[in-house]
């Protein structure tokens, strides 16, 4: 029982650090629980639940500017700048995310379902684009996007399941690990996007790569980087970070989360100590 286990107060925040809490739960966590809801799926989310709402302080960032999105009885609220997911809130308890507790690594946490109840029905939103006109032998073409239908995207590509033999990551750096990215790194001929006007966009780090993400319902969706000429990227990003954006103008990584008939079970990531491979490094507030 919780009740007989020491209690800890953990530090959070969302990544660009315009919220930031403290949270009473238990202090050795050694399972976190999952939702079975397609919107957490996508999320990648893993909470705790404390005991009362008042457990949860927020030291900075006015909670009640979150971005809300709602499915079924359930609130899902984050950042409206990195849509950083913080709270799970339905009609009888708040849940922290534990991706978004400081120094705190979510790899090989056990997990066990919230509840055995059915998740609300959903319809995956039907892309209606132009689909990627790449010739890639024994390609398959994907679909998917965002919870609310907002953005969605088509991927061209070889099969993606036990024998794709490309990199698949799981990164460990300070938005990543937030984010609960898992990441698969097509060109840019592989993917065509719908819904860009929907996109809010995060960036921090080199600024060349931008996080995507729904401004409604927060799912975050590609690492994008722009079509850059010779002449902006010499004018626009530093020096010592050009040859690296010359090297992948090309690329269009995807959060696997977002795409339909995957089964991230059957996948074989590589871990990325992202944290500490290279700089400017992150500090928690």
């Amino acid at each position: 029982m919780d009740e007989q286990r020491p209690f800890k107060r953990y530090r959070a925040n969302c990544h660009c650090k315009a919220y930031v809490f403290e949270v009473d739960i238990p202090e050795t966590i050694d399972t976190g629980l999952v939702c079975n809801c397609k919107y957490c799926y996508k999320r990648g989310a893993i909470y705790q639940c404390p005991k009362n709402s008042d457990d949860i302080e927020f030291v900075k960032g006015d909670p009640a500017t979150l971005t809300s999105y709602s499915f079924g009885d359930v609130k899902h609220q984050f950042c409206p700048t990195c849509s950083n997911y913080l709270l799970r809130v339905d009609n009888k308890k708040t849940y922290v995310n534990l991706r978004i507790i400081q120094n705190f690594n979510t790899w090989d946490l056990p997990t066990e379902p919230i509840n055995s109840a059915s998740p609300p029905e959903w319809t995956p939103p039907k892309f209606t684009g132009t689909e990627p006109q790449v010739e890639i032998e024994g390609a398959k073409m994907y679909t998917g996007g965002c919870h609310c239908g907002a953005v969605t995207l088509a991927l061209k590509s070889k099969p993606i399941d036990s024998t794709y033999d490309a990199p698949l990551v799981e990164c460990d750096c300070s938005i990543c690990c937030r984010q609960g990215y898992l990441w698969i790194y097509p060109s840019k001929s592989q993917v065509t996007t719908q819904g860009w006007e929907n996109m809010g966009y995060y960036s921090f780090g080199r600024g060349v790569w931008r996080k995507t993400f729904c401004r409604t319902c927060g799912i975050p969706i590609q690492n994008h980087i722009e079509d850059y000429t010779p002449e902006r990227i010499e004018a626009e990003i530093p020096e010592e970070h050009q040859q690296w954006a010359r090297e992948h103008l090309e690329w269009s990584p995807i959060n696997l989360r977002v795409l339909e008939g995957v089964n991230l079970g059957e996948l074989k990531f590589r871990r990325v100590n992202g944290m500490t491979r290279r700089g400017p490094f992150y500090e928690n507030p």
